[in-house]
């Protein structure tokens, strides 16, 4: 019994990870069930691509983003608990009370903490307690400073304007480009990590899943967001250097996964047909995409499998499940149709080359029994013979055989006769003559017999 359809996916592995060195920003492009987040999965637990890649990995489709809430906030929030899951976060790490007073001004007195709370609250499938514990534990010392300042913010807000005056008399310039507090700490805690002997000679990537699957606003913020870094310098008529070069918060790559034609489709419904959409896409993919897709080797990989589990030599599966029907099929389908499929289709003695079987995978496809009954008399039309030695078992079960041989007739009213010699290794197939009175068998009538085999 198949319980996996897994494809091998070490060349498309190490492809992805030479992309990765030389695009910063990059669209990994595939089609909805074609084994992406498989694929992902096992390009993240590769042992050498841990060696040289830390994931940062989000799923914004899982936020209940509020209409007055920017997903942008809640996707800083995720970046800062899933260091704190991973450790990421040095214990030493401390803000000056000016940021932490600011930030307390921002978030209306609330402390990091408790603005946790109330971000991860819109993160669905997020471990909340393990994450803020973890937060908690590995942020102590500016976790600290930030109550310090929310008393401050209290101080402020009562009357004393004071405060506000001490902490802006203390501000070091206008900064070039927009880095609130929790940015600053993801910032400087990835270079603190990067920074490590162990860590020294790996990137860390941030990788935002399913983006095709959020609200295109929500989409199209993100990635104006991520693109725009890269445009401050000229926005403020200052020369990009090391402070502005890179990619937002520090991360060494940013991958979105989304089919980059269904992009493309968004942006026109969101923007207008009329807008460049190829303009727009090369400010945050300025090197090109990755796409993903083996379609080819899963079809060649199915053939395999099917014929592992049915016993019906691959080329004659190519006869009755033609590659250009495959060809349309999402690796999930191909997945789902061999999966467990052995339970969906009823015995017969003495079968060897499972015809049941492969019926019940094609009813799987979504082929109607018109359908399937069509594709089988074609294959046997090119070697009628060799089938019958196939359906010799199937003949028997259901009493079709006739002084041990059957009597055919095809579509065109052409007759054939067959005899059967079973010997130790299944049947030898005979051409014989017929009887001119018959009776005689319609192929049709034989594959309708062997599909009362599957169950519907």
């Amino acid at each position: 019994m198949m319980q996996d359809f897994l494809i091998p996916v070490d060349p498309a592995i190490q492809d992805f990870k030479e992309h990765l060195k030389c695009h910063p920003r990059t669209i990994l492009s595939a089609r909805y069930g074609d084994g992406k987040s498989f694929f992902l999965d096992a390009f993240i637990k590769d042992e050498d691509v841990k060696d040289e890649f830390q994931f940062i990995k989000l799923y914004p489709v899982n936020y209940q983003v509020l209409e007055n809430r920017d997903i942008f906030e809640v996707i800083k929030y995720d970046i800062l608990m899933q260091m704190g899951l991973q450790d990421m976060i040095d214990l030493t790490y401390s803000v000056s009370p000016r940021d932490a007073f600011f930030y307390c001004m921002k978030n209306h007195g609330l402390d990091l903490l408790e603005s946790l709370f109330d971000i991860a609250g819109n993160i669905e499938g997020v471990s909340l307690v393990k994450a803020i514990g973890k937060i908690g534990k590995s942020t102590v010392g500016f976790v600290k400073e930030i109550k310090e300042a929310a008393k401050e913010y209290q101080d402020y807000k009562a009357g004393n304007r004071s405060i506000l005056d001490k902490y802006m008399d203390t501000a070091d310039g206008i900064a070039i480009y927009e880095e609130d507090l929790i940015t600053k700490i993801i910032k400087d805690n990835l270079d603190k990590w990067k920074q490590k002997e162990e860590n020294k000679n790996k990137k860390v990537v941030l990788l935002l899943e399913d983006m095709d699957r959020i609200d295109p606003a929500h989409l199209f913020r993100v990635m104006n967001v991520f693109s725009a870094h890269m445009d401050y310098g000229y926005k403020y008529g200052v020369q990009p250097d090391d402070t502005l070069a890179g990619n937002k918060f520090g991360f060494d790559n940013v991958v979105m996964v989304i089919h980059y034609e269904n992009l493309k489709s968004l942006f026109a419904h969101f923007y207008g047909p009329e807008t460049c959409f190829e303009g727009y896409i090369h400010k945050f993919a300025d090197k090109g995409k990755f796409v993903y897709s083996l379609k080819q080797e899963a079809v060649k990989h199915y053939y395999g499998c099917l014929s592992e589990i049915s016993h019906v030599p691959e080329e004659i599966l190519k006869q009755v499940l033609t590659e250009g029907r495959l060809n349309q099929r999402t690796l999930r389908e191909m997945g789902n149709s061999i999966d467990e499929v052995t339970v969906q289709r009823k015995t017969a003695d003495g079968v060897v080359q499972d015809v049941a079987l492969v019926m019940a995978c094609m009813r799987r496809f979504g082929m109607n029994d018109n359908e399937i009954v069509n594709s089988f008399q074609l294959a046997m039309e090119q070697d009628l013979a060799h089938w019958m030695g196939y359906l010799y078992p199937y003949l028997k079960q259901f009493g079709r055989i006739k002084s041990s041989g059957v009597q055919l007739i095809n579509n065109k009213g052409e007759k054939q006769g067959f005899y059967f010699e079973p010997n130790g290794d299944g049947v030898a197939v005979y051409s014989s003559n017929y009887s001119v009175t018959g009776p005689f068998l319609k192929s049709s009538d034989i594959l309708n017999d062997i599909l009362t085999l599957v169950i519907k």
